[in-house]
């Protein structure tokens, strides 16, 4: 129910490449309170009014959470950023992340964790907000505690807090009741706090004991639960849970970038916001869920990614809350149900998502109208959260400035005195009283689990559970078997029998039976907090493995797991849910069936032992040979092996799945493995489908021997006359290095009927083959009819073999190619250390000129050269030249402005030229490569910012779309986005769509290269005049 934005840092991955960000307001003067009133609209019978504003001490307020008396907890964040370092490289800045033991040598680093641990005091406050109700409203705004550094959400409980900040999340407790905390409990230690924008935040209670909160993209810790002494890593984006006698932590789910709305419904389900939207605008995240995002760290490498769950933007690249409004009655209207509202700052509006998440496992979502839109650019409604009353609280962080990494964290256009906070109702709501729950006698609680106001339902619950109400056991038995109850009345009352660890086997017998899946889901959840066995557990959950609602079948994996003990009837069931893969990744269907494969998987491999054991007995006989294959991926690496050889002569595989040819390719290192596998790896008939399954997963099964194994499918594709199988046995060579392939690719290339495409992909493989090509190189070459693109890696192949002979044909070839394919050609050939050899010999024969080189190409060309003068004087010319552009980008700017400003381009014309320039990276709806950010809303940016970003990518750049840089071993050089790095290697992601895995036994150097964008300067400097309003004029239709 709870949903702390975690400010409004808009930043991550906004639009780095291509739309550079509105960096604040226009407007210099700060509206009052009752100005910023006047420019709201709603729809029609909605009203907004002010609950509070900086004139009662609100000042930038991020966190909006209601305890269990009705009282509204916020806090100031006027500290806010506390970035320890500011304007360092990315690659530096990924090393401080990275090692702590570097951070301890940077002063501030020392200063602001001082800070967060308390040992030096701050300026930030947490406030509470009393009188909000009734007749006469008017906020008391009260100091509860003071001395804190940008405390990012609190959660109220007992006596206190809890709260978290920074590199902490401790207990703030009013020990005396004087109003004021005085005692401070740690219980996390160890969040990474590099980048303030990205910190532990959205505390949010759950169900079984748990307090759940996010972790944002940017920040890496080893963070230790302080009473355990347990240690969790929590890198990038992550959900995670502690317990709330502070002994457990656990990671619940992975991905996004930053999830600064995050939701627990009336009905048990868990949705959260993705701040740069992407199509994960609003989603539906049960745990163990996993989505791209940056690092794209899973929590187990065959963890499944939730497919975007719509094609429509919100717009904005700061969601930064989420609210249903999920009282039964006496909110907003019944029109409003299934609506997710979310907190918009970028735009400075409210928006509204109808979703929901079927049985079956698809999501019906459609975008609505606006709730909420302000004529005040200084709006930054940053948390929202339905309170007691029915109505829509809004933090607002009111600031002139958008986000937090575009501007110097000293910036004065940072404000640090104003803040608001709003509430929205209805017309047709009628006030209703809000008890005091604290002092609500314990005979008297269960009656309030049956309001029909969910903060009452849940304050309830509170009290119930940490009262240790245990008299209340029949009442709330009895109450959650009322099939005349409402569900979420039944469902609190469930949550209560947790809380006292009240276990009624009849009552949770006959809620298994129930029709309503939320009901059965919960009440499969709760086992895990009864101290069943195994075997109990086992006999109830037993039809529920393949239950018809796709969030059942889920939870019972999830509670096989955490119940944390196994016998042969609890394995069996988790052996049972090893059902083959579906083909694809889509919802109601093939992802439900890799997400509970998932499951399963991940918690046999908690029971290592029991499930050595019952693979020996009849019982696992009686399950398909594809479930054992799957469960026993479980085990550790010998036992698998020995349990693979064992079971595959029983399967009897033809065609390999996905996640079979993963876990198999992994064991090829073994001989006897290799000997078992190798007639499913070379039989023909499935050759273009293994070697397919061999590219797409690259990066987690290159070896040596996958390359050995796949020789013979790969001359089979090479060895047919249709040109897709030719084509992916190229690729194969090229990417695979599958050996032994050079007579059949030399056939391919000399065959007339071959393409110039197909030929480019003969030339990439034969530099894989061994095989010396120089005489073909050479007649290549001396083809007049030989295309520029054939040439040009032609040349590139020839300069490893003879470079004399290739640096006379470049010296010919310079005198018949126009000026970009000179550019093109500069380029290839800078990639290698022969290549570059090549072209400084041509540098200083003067039939190149330093003007055809850039700063990445003589950055490139001196890497592998590093004590030939020329390329260090080609390099510092580079430098020198990148400064003088610079300087001159504002004139550069303001002509294109001009341009932008006549609006008199055509939009179907500007069409073909955003397509062809901007989704070789970005994505719009369902179209572009989307591994750069979306563009869809981007008839929002002004002229300035978004042609900043066109001509100076540089300066538009979020740290994480830093150029990165692989030299390879051989000396060659790729560059890119950086997708993936591991123990295996690093994935790099180009433009127009297309990676290169790079093995880590490949790799020399890599890293970020310092202030550089993967997307390159100069699209748009060559266009004409009309060109340019035409690609401007389509983007304006971006809305």
């Amino acid at each position: 129910m709870k949903n702390t934005s975690i400010i409004l840092a808009a930043t991550i991955a906004a639009s780095p490449f291509l739309l550079a960000k509105k960096t604040g307001s226009s407007r210099t003067g700060v509206l009052s309170p009752e100005e910023e009133l006047a420019g709201f609209k709603l729809p029609e019978g909605f009203i907004i009014e002010l609950v509070a504003s900086e004139k009662d001490g609100i000042i930038n307020p991020i966190d909006l959470t209601f305890d269990d008396a009705g009282r509204l907890w916020t806090q100031t964040a006027e500290m806010y950023p506390l970035d320890p370092v500011a304007d360092i490289p990315w690659n530096k800045l990924l090393k401080l992340m990275e090692h702590p033991e570097e951070q301890q040598k940077v002063p501030e680093f020392k200063r602001i964790l001082d800070l967060y641990q308390g040992k030096t005091k701050g300026k930030d406050k947490i406030l509470i907000l009393s009188n909000l109700y009734g007749s006469k409203q008017e906020a008391k705004v009260d100091v509860w505690a003071d001395g804190l550094a940008i405390p990012q959400s609190i959660l109220p409980h007992k006596n206190g807090a809890f709260v978290a900040q920074g590199s902490e999340l401790f207990a703030l407790s009013d020990t005396n009741n004087d109003g004021k905390a005085d005692k401070r409990t740690p219980i996390l230690t160890g969040f990474g706090f590099t980048d303030t924008h990205t910190m532990a935040h959205l505390l949010v209670r759950g169900p079984g004991n748990w307090i759940h909160f996010s972790h944002g993209a940017l920040n890496k810790g080893e963070v230790t639960a302080v009473r355990s002494g347990q240690k969790t890593r929590i890198d990038y984006c992550k959900i995670a849970r502690y317990s709330l006698d502070g002994e457990q932590l656990e990671l619940v789910s992975s991905g996004l970038q930053n999830i600064w709305g995050f939701t627990l419904r009336n009905n048990g389900q868990w949705y959260g916001t993705e701040a740069n939207d992407m199509g994960w605008s609003i989603v539906p995240m049960e745990p163990g869920t996993g989505f791209r995002g940056i690092g794209n760290d899973r929590i187990r490498p065959y963890q499944p990614w939730m497919p975007a769950p719509h094609s429509f933007r919100v717009g904005g690249t700061g969601i930064s809350g989420a609210a249903f409004a999920d009282d039964s009655s006496g909110s907003f209207p019944p029109a409003w149900k299934d609506v997710a509202f979310l907190a918009n700052p970028i735009t400075s509006k409210i928006n509204a998502v109808r979703i929901a998440r079927n049985p079956d496992g698809t999501i019906t979502a459609k975008h609505l109208p606006d709730l909420l839109t302000s004529d005040d650019d200084w709006f930054r409604p940053v948390n929202i959260e339905f309170g007691p009353d029915g109505c829509l609280y809004i933090a607002d962080w009111y600031n002139k400035i958008i986000s937090h990494n575009e501007l110097p964290t000293t910036h004065p256009d940072r404000d640090k005195k104003h803040g608001r906070i709003w509430r929205i109702r209805h017309v047709s709501q009628k006030a209703r009283e809000v008890p005091n729950m604290y002092k609500v006698s314990d005979t008297q609680l269960v009656n309030h689990l049956l309001s029909d106001s969910l903060w009452e339902k849940r304050a309830a619950w509170h009290q119930i559970s940490d009262r240790k109400v245990t008299q209340a056991a029949p009442a709330l038995v009895a109450m959650a078997a009322d099939r005349n109850r409402d569900v979420t009345t039944r469902i609190h009352a469930l949550w209560s029998l947790e809380g006292i660890a009240h276990y009624d086997s009849t009552l949770i017998s006959n809620l298994l039976k129930e029709d309503d899946g939320d009901l059965r889901r919960e009440a499969v959840r709760s086992l895990a907090s009864f101290s069943l066995k195994a075997g109990e557990v086992a006999a109830l959950l037993s039809n529920h493995i393949h239950d018809d609602n796709v969030m059942v079948r889920s939870q019972a994996l999830r509670t096989l797991s955490e119940i944390n003990q196994a016998d042969a009837n609890s394995i069996h069931l988790l052996v049972a849910a090893c059902r083959p893969e579906l083909p694809g990744l889509k919802l109601g269907g093939s992802y439900e069936r890799s997400f509970e494969r998932y499951l399963a998987r991940m918690a046999l491999e908690k029971y290592p032992s029991e499930l050595q054991q019952y693979l020996g007995t009849e019982k696992a006989k009686t399950q398909p040979v594809s479930h054992l294959l799957w469960a026993s991926q479980a085990l550790p690496e010998k036992e698998r092996e020995i349990q693979l050889l064992r079971i595959w002569q029983q399967a009897k595989i033809e065609k390999l799945d996905d996640s079979t040819f993963i876990a198999v390719s992994q064991l090829l290192s073994s001989p006897a493995v290799f000997k078992a596998l190798t007639p499913v790896f070379e039989d023909p008939k499935h050759a273009q489908h293994t070697i397919k399954l061999a590219l797409k997963h690259q990066n987690q099964v290159q070896s040596p021997e996958l390359s050995r194994i796949l020789q013979k499918s790969t001359n089979h594709l090479l060895e047919q006359q249709d040109s897709k199988d030719q084509q992916r046995g190229l690729e194969a060579v090229g990417r695979l290095k599958i050996p032994n392939q050079h007579d059949a690719i030399i056939a391919i290339f000399k065959n007339p009927a071959s393409s110039d495409a197909m030929k480019r992909l003969c030339l990439q493989a034969m530099e894989h083959t061994g095989g010396k090509n120089k005489d073909l190189l050479a007649d290549l070459l001396k083809d007049k009819s030989t295309s520029f693109g054939l040439k040009k890696l032609a040349l590139a192949s020839l300069a490893k073999q003879d470079s004399k002979f290739a640096t006379r044909v470049t010296s010919d070839l310079l005198s018949s190619i126009n000026p970009a394919e000179k550019s093109d050609l500069v380029s290839t050939l800078s990639a290698s250390p022969q290549g570059g050899g090549i072209l400084l010999q041509l540098l200083s024969q003067k039939q190149l000129k330093e003007s055809d080189f850039t700063l990445s190409q003589a950055e490139r060309i001196h890497q592998s050269h590093r004590k030939n003068k020329q390329a260090k004087s080609l390099l510092a010319d580079m430098q020198v030249k990148a400064k003088q552009e610079k300087a001159q980008q504002q004139e550069t700017l303001k002509r294109f402005i001009t341009i932008a400003d006549k609006k008199g381009g055509d939009p179907v014309m500007g069409k073909p030229l955003f397509t062809a320039l901007c989704l070789s990276c970005h994505a719009v709806g369902d179209e572009g490569a989307g591994f750069a950010p979306a563009l869809d809303g981007s008839a929002h940016r002004d002229n300035e910012a978004l042609l900043t970003a066109i001509l100076d990518p540089d300066a538009a750049m979020e740290g994480n779309y830093t150029l990165y840089r692989v030299t390879k071993k051989d000396g060659s050089t790729l560059e890119g986005y950086l997708e993936k790095k591991d123990e295996r290697g690093s994935t790099l992601r180009f433009m127009g769509g297309s990676s290169a895995f790079i093995s880590a036994s490949d790799i020399r150097s890599q890293g970020f290269v310092n202030g550089r964008s993967v997307m390159p300067k100069g699209l748009i400097d060559n266009m004409d005049e009309q060109s340019v309003a035409n690609l401007l004029a389509y983007i304006r239709t971006l809305k």
